[in-house]
């Protein structure tokens, strides 16, 4: 018998990209298979819009309605909790992503040679391109950067990455998150599954990176390089690596001044709210962050 997937996309306020990731989806010819539409406190009207048109195209998928935006962590976590206990694996999917139709097979296939592998990724390609935007994370100066970023290659075999894996199309085991644990959400935004790889790796597991194809137009929900973006990778990189790792928590400190340097060769970014976001870090600030510096 096939092991049971739930695919959970999370929405907010973002009507077309939704609807074509759900057009990805639902093309996927894995038979035991769940979607799960989380819309994560959009406004009321552009909710409606959703929940009309999912309902008219896609009758099979179901839309849990959160009333207030959690970030992806708890926006992410109130699926996992509702549907965990009735799936082998879920397989949590930006809204913002399209995906091969046989991509749960061949992902499945690989996570079920082991049972000390927690999650696995597709090789995630820009939308439209094929050039690679992520095969996973390195460690990088102090900080996880994407692996193999930019570069044209076609992937024939797993591997494990050197770090970590990007949460914006992750398969994880359902026993490795009852092990693990959920996501933080006092991180609310960015970062989460890299904490998440962290804690998964100290208990043992194993991460993979599947051949599998996908396609991201990146950050459309946040805006790359937003006030948003900037203050929790500023905030949440610090708070991730001192609950982890000492070691790479001062050493994040002392290459910080080379990302705000480098945020600042960035045309019209706020590299002022980076900086709020890394004192609010070392302060301890958690949760959804205040990132207005005006």
């Amino acid at each position: 018998m096939q092991q049971r997937v739930c695919i959970i996309v999370l929405n907010y306020n973002n009507f077309e990209d939704t609807i074509e990731c759900l057009e990805s989806l639902t093309k996927i010819n894995y038979e035991n298979k769940k979607i799960v539409l989380v819309d994560n406190g959009s406004d009321e009207r552009v909710f409606k819009t959703i929940h009309e048109e999912v309902s008219r195209r896609f009758p099979n998928v179901e839309i849990l309605r959160l009333k207030r935006n959690l970030g992806y962590a708890g926006g992410n976590n109130a699926a996992i909790r509702k549907y965990l206990d009735y799936f082998d694996y879920i397989f949590l999917v930006n809204n913002d992503l399209i995906i091969e139709s046989d991509a749960l097979d061949l992902m499945v296939n690989e996570m079920e040679k082991d049972e000390r592998i927690a999650a696995c990724q597709p090789v995630v390609y820009y939308y439209g391109s094929d050039k690679i935007w992520s095969c996973g994370t390195k460690m990088l100066f102090g900080y996880p950067t994407l692996y193999m970023k930019g570069k044209r290659a076609e992937i024939k075999k797993s591997f494990e990455p050197p770090f970590g894996l990007v949460g914006c199309a992750m398969l994880i085991r359902s026993s490795a998150l009852k092990d693990v644990g959920l996501f933080d959400e006092d991180l609310y935004l960015m970062h989460e599954e890299t904490d998440w790889c962290i804690r998964a790796k100290k208990k043992g597991y194993r991460l993979l990176v599947t051949r599998v194809r996908a396609y991201h137009k990146i950050s459309r929900t946040i805006g790359l390089f937003s006030k948003a973006y900037l203050y929790y990778a500023g905030r949440n990189w610090l708070i991730v690596a001192r609950k982890n790792s000492l070691k790479i928590f001062f050493y994040a400190l002392i290459t910080e001044p080379l990302r705000i340097f480098y945020y600042l060769t960035k045309a019209q970014v706020n590299v002022l709210v980076y900086i709020k976001g890394l004192i609010d870090g070392l302060r301890g600030v958690r949760g959804e962050g205040n990132f207005c510096c005006d």
